[in-house]
């Protein structure tokens, strides 16, 4: 049985509770074509892992463990809202910054051993987001503007739990279990 896999780092809950608020305010009033993402599904995506085996679960749970021992939490701060690509847009998300490089370390060093485990990841260059709606129609220029400039603490938060995740497709939206946490000290 193949599995559909990706890492990603669990948000802070300050920032979870007010990406929460934007897509309640927002969710309802948007145009179709725009698919807002369940507030249980916001994350940070670090690697895109795709379909794996049973067994191959395990050897990723054994790479994290290994790679994630003493890792101290990954630390960013806010920038804003933002609509990518920025021609004909297709993604609503919050743009992150890093205090430091430790999260561009990580990744390359999990891509690395995730290859040589045979395992082929999603190799799109890492971008700190988090997508808070996918559009297939074009929203107003007014409820764009309005989206971009909502206000965000500019302060910087820790991240301090990563998972590896399932992922099932259904016809309403992607549905996102669990399937190993780390936390990082």
């Amino acid at each position: 049985m193949r599995i559909r896999t990706f890492i990603a780092l669990e948000l802070p809950p300050a920032l979870k509770l007010r990406l929460q608020e934007i897509i309640t305010c927002y969710g309802s009033s948007s145009p179709t074509g725009v698919n807002w993402v369940a507030a249980d599904n916001l994350h940070l995506t670090l690697i895109f892992i795709g379909d794996v085996q049973q067994e191959q679960v395990t050897e990723l749970d054994e790479l994290l463990t290994k790679n994630l021992q003493g890792f101290p939490p990954l630390v960013f701060a806010a920038e804003g809202l933002e609509l990518f690509p920025a021609i004909d847009p297709r993604i609503l998300w919050l743009k992150l910054k890093s205090e430091n490089d430790d999260i561009l370390k990580l990744h390359r060093r999990l891509m690395h051993d995730i290859i040589r485990l045979g395992i082929s990841p999603d190799r799109k260059p890492l971008r700190l987001h988090i997508t808070l709606a996918r559009m297939k129609s074009r929203m107003s220029p007014e409820l764009e503007k309005e989206l971009i400039q909502q206000e965000f603490d500019k302060h910087s938060m820790a991240y301090s739990r990563i998972c590896l995740f399932r992922s099932v497709l259904q016809p309403q939206g992607p549905s996102y279990s669990i399937l190993e946490d780390y936390n990082l000290k």
